[in-house]
């Protein structure tokens, strides 16, 4: 079955369960792991990033000068880089698979999704993490409007429209609404995430459909979600050593960080 996107590409299967790649075979299901399998995530991205070090921090120079580049261009630019960027994340396991079979480490590994036959479902990633997005900020607005109305009623809510609160007016019933908006965005938003995730790794070496893709990375990340919270948190508390040295440490803890991606797909959705 050709992918709609690109009919000149070659057949491929749907099939999620034993589906095999040069990285080895998908499990029936994603495997569950314990809460410090997240810590021992970052010693073995550390040890990829160690094989190559100068590669990977040229990588993520190029990466950042990229987005930095398309930041520059006024409503398109975030739309691209949103677009684009599970075909450069997907380059950073291409990278990091080419080390597992001995291969050395190119620079120019960022970009080799583009050449990959399933190139558009990366696309279609992007595209439909930005209809994602926009569909959870329309619902967070519409239901704080409602919320608002509750609480000071359709009167009270036409004359704040367009006006911006002070600092000192948050408070009471504003402070209930801003905190309830804040909870309603993350309770929708983290699905999202959890959809995406491993998604750019399951469509580049595993053939996957998109949809197929996202409800595996979903899957998989929701059977281990206190391991990836303490990635989380750990990570956290090294972005904010990193920052000290002028932000220099990010040239190092980009790499390591985007290769717990890789990582935590071989860990959770491997065979061993």
């Amino acid at each position: 079955m050709t992918d709609p996107q690109n009919p000149y590409e070659a057949p491929s299967s749907d099939l999620l369960a034993k589906h095999e790649s040069d990285v080895g075979a998908l499990l029936d299901e994603p495997r569950k792991l314990s809460a410090a399998g997240g810590l021992a995530w970052i010693g073995r991205a550390w040890g990829y990033f160690m094989q190559s070090p100068l590669n990977w921090v040229l990588m993520i120079l190029i990466l950042f000068a990229l987005l930095f580049l398309l930041s520059l261009i006024p409503v398109l630019g975030p739309v691209m880089t949103t677009l684009i960027m599970p075909a450069l994340v997907a380059g950073f396991m291409l990278s990091c698979r080419d080390l597992d079979g001995g291969k050395a480490l190119t620079v120019e590994r960022l970009f080799g999704a583009f050449s990959l036959p399933q190139r558009n479902r990366f696309f279609l990633v992007g595209g439909l993490y930005i209809a994602a997005t926009i569909g959870v900020f329309l619902v967070v607005s519409l239901v704080t409007m409602l919320i608002m109305v509750a609480v000071v009623g359709v009167s009270g809510l036409e004359s704040h429209l367009g006006e911006a609160p002070a600092p000192q007016e948050i408070s009471g019933p504003a402070a209930a609404v801003v905190a309830a908006s804040i909870l309603i965005s993350m309770l929708l938003f983290i699905p999202v995430v959890m959809a995406f995730y491993f998604a750019p790794a399951l469509i580049a070496f595993h053939d996957l459909r998109v949809m197929n893709a996202l409800g595996l990375s979903f899957r998989g990340v929701l059977r281990n979600i206190l391991p990836l919270l303490v990635l989380a948190i750990v990570m956290l508390l090294l972005s904010i050593l990193a920052f000290i040295p002028f932000m220099l440490g990010y040239l190092v803890l980009g790499p390591v960080a985007i290769i717990t991606f890789y990582v935590g797909y071989r860990e959770i959705f491997l065979e061993e």
